[in-house]
């Protein structure tokens, strides 16, 4: 198999990303009326996400039907999990490629009861056939659930020994990242009337004001002090995982060595090593353009964290290269 091939496997892969992103730039205000698509362009875009091989997130109801009569169906060999605006997306998409991984129907399952996830898995007559051809054979489970704590635990008590990988991210920059993404999942007329959303300075002072006594505002479901914040959620893996089936790694080293990142991954889940083309993209990139962060905000976050960050430090043995 060559590069083109990954190329196009990669394209096909993410390409519920980009159909999510695009409908939510024209839904949120973030399209001009002159680019908006023409109900033709909509159409055929609508037809063409009701065939995907992967989905991001929402599978089409039939394709959920359909899939009820193929055979008893498997549940994920292991786990990829960190917090959102994390690089999971990218990532996944990553992992999905090794020719001995069979990908899930979709990334984000919006339910903690497995029986649920069975669905988007593979059946155990397509893993058998697949291992006869290929040799190994695992299915992921890739998403940004790190601190969904029932998730953790029905998990756990379902397949106890999954392997599980945690990617974790610098929380001031994850911070960052997530003003942007409640940018964008807010809309344009929302988040323009929303005085603690016109800045980073102003998100970051509003955030720590209200912390612990009351949830920060969000559009994408997350607090986000609180995902940023590792050390708790972490220890509740391993506390049910047990230490030998997790590892705990920097994300920033995905994006410095993507290759070398995932070799490590595999060898841990129990892969044959793998190496990927290079690709110029990142799936699932934020689309809209911002101001980067400020000096000034950047310490105060940084200040914030630091004692979680200790407790994290603590718990692994090891510190991450965060801040510095």
């Amino acid at each position: 198999m060559d590069d083109d091939y990954f190329h196009y496997k990669r394209k096909m892969l993410s390409r519920a990303y980009l159909l999510a992103s695009e409908y939510t730039s024209m839904h949120n205000g973030y399209i001009s009326d002159d680019k908006v698509p023409s109900k033709i362009e909509y159409l055929s875009k609508w037809i063409e996400y009701q065939f995907l091989p992967h989905y991001f997130g929402y599978v089409p109801a039939w394709r959920r039907f359909v899939r009820k009569f193929s055979g008893k169906r498997t549940l994920p060999d292991f786990c990829v999990v960190g917090p959102i605006k994390s690089g999971t997306s990218d990532l996944a998409v990553n992992v999905m490629l090794h020719p001995n991984v069979m990908p899930p129907l979709a990334k984000e399952l919006l339910s903690a009861d497995l029986e649920r996830w069975r669905m988007n898995y593979p059946t155990e007559r397509q893993k058998n056939v697949f291992a006869s051809r290929n040799g190994v054979v695992l299915t992921p489970f890739l998403a940004p659930y790190l601190h969904w704590m029932e998730l953790i635990y029905n998990l756990s008590r379902e397949r106890p020994e999954t392997k599980i990988v945690l990617t974790l991210r610098d929380p001031v920059k994850r911070f960052y990242s997530q003003w942007k993404w409640e940018i964008f999942m807010a809309g344009k007329k929302r988040s323009d009337n929303l005085p603690f959303l016109n800045s980073f300075p102003a998100y970051v002072d509003k955030a720590l004001s209200v912390f612990p006594e009351s949830p920060m505002f969000t559009a994408c479901g997350f607090d986000p002090l609180q995902t940023s914040i590792y050390w708790k959620a972490v220890g509740y893996w391993i506390e049910c995982f047990g230490q030998n089936n997790v590892l705990v790694l920097d994300v920033q080293d995905y994006f410095s060595d993507r290759n070398k990142f995932l070799n490590q991954l595999y060898d841990f889940v129990g892969l044959p090593p793998f190496e990927i083309p290079k690709f110029r993209d990142r799936v699932n990139e934020n689309p809209i353009i911002l101001p980067p962060p400020d000096e000034e905000s950047i310490a105060r976050l940084g200040a914030f964290f630091e004692p979680y960050n200790q407790k994290l430090w603590h718990l692994l043995d090891k510190e991450f290269d965060w801040g510095k």
